[in-house]
């Protein structure tokens, strides 16, 4: 597995140069409250955020290294705490609780590899849980295959994770730097990594509509991926915040409006949404 430093997501970028003004770039940071429920597997808590490993990570790490070899062992029910019965909404509110505690994004920065490494390998367990439990037709035949006597276990490919987020941060730099061209190829081969990633279809669509030298042209593209990536994960902050960036861009400014609203309900935090919202409440 890489020994990349392990990063926070990074922050959405500015918008498009057509976009008057140049916000401040926001902190990402996990937007799922709430703890995993009683019966979900053992839940390591956040280690402190520092450049080397305190206790608090040591601890962590050996907590995981206990919980990687169960999630292995489990199905995709055991794995979100759940059971048999559970429907697609009981999946979703067990994966958004998990999700605080082992998404990647909650990595501190200067993280020990190791602590990437099992991170990676959890949330891989839980994101696969999450995806077959909540669509239909794969949550129906994965029952079906349980009843029939297959185990339900399923292999992550962890070293895959981790090159995908490896590609993913480095095509957020590319973003910043304006090289959209170049992002939107590292983010092809990221997707091709980790393509359930979300965030990661999110920032290839803001790459391509920053690139396009034809914005309206681009729109109807964008839109669907973004929404796409909205369908994958409906908590996508950058999801809604790119949407609202785009609607800007191209003067609808209600639109805008509304995919602002929606950024600072998902995550609090982001500065550059909350300062949209406040622009257009001040020109009321």
């Amino acid at each position: 597995a890489p020994n990349a430093a392990a990063a926070p997501r990074p922050a959405a970028p500015a918008p498009a140069p057509s976009v008057p003004g140049k916000p401040a770039a926001p902190v990402l940071k996990p937007t799922v409250p709430g703890a995993p429920a009683a019966s979900a597997p053992p839940a390591a808590q956040p280690s402190a955020t520092a450049s080397t490993p305190g206790p608090s990570a040591t601890d962590e790490i050996s907590t995981l290294r206990q919980l990687a070899p169960v999630m292995k062992a489990q199905n995709h029910f055991e794995r979100l705490g759940l059971t048999e019965q559970a429907d697609a909404g009981a999946a979703k509110i067990a994966y958004i609780k998990l999700a605080r505690l082992y998404h990647p994004d909650t990595l501190p920065p200067g993280a020990p590899p190791e602590l990437e490494k099992l991170k990676a390998e959890v949330f891989g367990y839980i994101g696969d849980a999450y995806r077959t439990l909540t669509d239909d037709k794969a949550r129906k035949d994965y029952l079906e295959g349980l009843k029939a006597g297959a185990d339900g276990k399923e292999e992550v490919d962890v070293v895959a994770i981790l090159q995908a987020e490896e590609r993913f941060r480095k095509g957020c730099i590319f973003v910043k730097s304006r090289k959209y061209t170049e992002a939107v190829s590292i983010f092809d081969e990221a997707i091709q990594l980790n393509p359930a990633e979300a965030e990661f279809h999110a920032w290839r669509a803001y790459a391509r509509f920053c690139a396009a030298p034809d914005k309206k042209a681009a729109q109807p593209e964008v839109f669907r991926e973004l929404q796409g990536a909205i369908k994958k994960n409906e908590r996508c902050a950058p999801a809604h915040y790119f949407l609202g960036v785009m609607a800007k861009t191209l003067g609808d400014t209600s639109g805008a409006l509304k995919h602002f609203k929606r950024t600072v309900e998902l995550q609090p935090d982001h500065i550059d949404a909350q300062r949209e919202v406040r622009m257009a409440a001040q020109k009321k």
